[in-house]
């Protein structure tokens, strides 16, 4: 099984991304010489969700009543969230099992969407962990809107980066709802992933003070660390960058290679 897990700010499109890429994964398997081998399964581990784009093969609000949490604990709703996000970890045995009864080769989870709960509090790595898979890949969701200025694109990397430190997975930054930028503005942002030098113009023409000088230190950081990785844009409206998700996504899994079932 490799598993994917897609972790972001709220609103960044971890939902709509989650069921895109299975089912343009399922589309263009059939499609191919593989159709016959390849299987995906979906994963929902926000216990707060209402609604979902996609019908998850396995779900956490069927162990996890968020409601009833709030009931029981007497909770607030961001209270509840947090209780219902730790609780999953007790559950992580019956979900891990329903994962492996689905004998998916492809499994994507979407993760609660407040980012915090999943990926900064002790139970998100520990859940990861506990649900096996030696091929684990996080993918981070950068949300377009955060990130057309400078200052923007810094503060989400570091969160990128926050994220990646947190796991210690193969990591991969998306470039998520492509379709609402224009042709330049992705350039742009892009750009900055690839070439920390253009970053570092952008900010010297538009940010200044205090700000300019901390901006000018945190690109230099993740320059000399080396670590990050270029965005790829994907686009879940369109299926726009799905193609070069999986790409990356093959690389990690296997050198590359499409999917092939072990016998």
């Amino acid at each position: 099984m490799y598993y994917t897990y897609f972790i972001g700010p709220a609103g960044s499109g971890k939902s709509t991304l989650t069921y895109a890429i299975a089912d343009w994964l399922k589309v263009t398997s059939m499609e191919s010489e593989i159709s016959d081998t390849v299987s995906v399964a979906c994963v929902n581990l926000d216990p707060g969700v209402r609604w979902t784009p996609y019908p998850p093969d396995v779900d956490v609000r069927d162990f996890i009543d968020y409601n009833e949490v709030m009931r029981t604990y007497q909770l607030g709703p961001n209270g509840a969230l947090v209780a219902a996000t730790d609780l999953i970890i007790t559950y992580i045995d019956e979900i891990k099992e329903e994962i492996q009864d689905t004998g998916a080769d492809y499994v994507f989870i979407d993760t609660p969407g407040q980012i915090e709960l999943f990926s900064f509090r002790v139970a998100g790595p520990k859940i990861c962990k506990e649900l096996g898979g030696k091929k684990k890949v996080v993918c981070f969701l950068f949300e377009p809107g955060l990130v057309l200025d400078p200052s923007g694109f810094i503060s989400t990397l570091l969160l990128s980066s926050a994220v990646e430190y947190r796991f210690f997975l193969p990591h991969l930054n998306l470039l998520s709802k492509s379709d609402i930028l224009d042709e330049e503005e992705m350039e742009r942002i892009i750009g900055w992933s690839e070439n920390f030098s253009s970053l570092n113009t952008a900010i010297d023409m538009q940010v200044s003070g205090m700000e300019r000088e901390k901006s000018l230190r945190m690109s230099k950081l993740f320059e000399d660390l080396g670590t990050i990785s270029s965005l790829i844009p994907v686009s879940s409206k369109s299926s726009a960058g799905l193609d070069g998700l999986y790409a990356e996504l093959q690389r990690i899994f296997a050198g590359g290679e499409d999917f092939e079932s072990e016998t």
